[in-house]
């Protein structure tokens, strides 16, 4: 297939890169800075400079695509906006270039989401990360609203490690009680190109660990 890619030289985009080059297929990516970036004299990678808060930008990079994973993850700056700021021109993006197929990478925690999170990571979350979490939440309701065939995708705590095929994928609603645990970033990567390369999980917001 031919997939883009927003946040490719981040810890699970890069992993999304690698994992969807290793299965075959053919990947845009939109990134800041090329020299971040060690895939981007690969034949099988575009790469396109600009700025995921850009419609224009991202428009460039999602024409042609099936499919677009966005990976972005704001670092360790637990009062990023990023998700606000970038779900609208995502959206409109991939609505003026013609892509249906949307994976959106969020947490569990996001917004309302709190309410299925491990009694200790809830309150660490809120702690640390409640302006994040927030933010993060508005922006899976800007993308659950929208026309596209969108997949939320809420991994619980990170682990570094292979992927390890056996993670599990728990709807957000439809089931109860609480989850905790933690997962590996190569397992997320893992959901995100299985689910953009497939017609599971569609519209659907899905809790992700070991």
């Amino acid at each position: 297939m031919q997939l883009t890619v927003l946040g490719a030289t981040g810890p699970i985009g890069q992993l999304v890169l690698q994992q969807a080059l290793a299965a075959g297929h053919r990947v845009t990516v939109l990134v800041r800075d090329a020299a971040r970036l060690a895939q981007r004299d690969e034949e099988h990678v575009g790469v396109v400079i600009g700025d995921a808060a850009s419609a224009a930008d991202v428009e460039e990079a999602a024409r042609g695509s099936q499919a677009l994973i966005c990976a972005l993850g704001p670092g360790k700056d637990y009062k990023s906006t990023l998700a606000t700021r970038t779900a609208g021109p995502v959206l409109e993006a991939m609505a003026a270039a013609g892509v249906g197929r949307l994976v959106w990478l969020s947490a569990l925690g996001s917004g309302d989401t709190t309410r299925r999170q491990s009694l200790f990571q809830a309150w660490a979350a809120k702690l640390v990360m409640g302006r994040l979490m927030a933010d993060k939440g508005i922006a899976d309701e800007t993308i659950a609203r929208s026309d596209r065939d969108w997949t939320i995708a809420l991994p619980v705590m990170f682990g570094n490690g292979q992927t390890t095929a056996d993670y599990k994928t728990i709807p957000l609603d439809g089931t109860q009680g609480r989850v905790g645990g933690r997962i590996n970033r190569a397992d997320v990567a893992d959901f995100l190109l299985s689910a953009a390369t497939s017609d599971l999980w569609v519209r659907r917001r899905v809790i992700l660990t070991r």
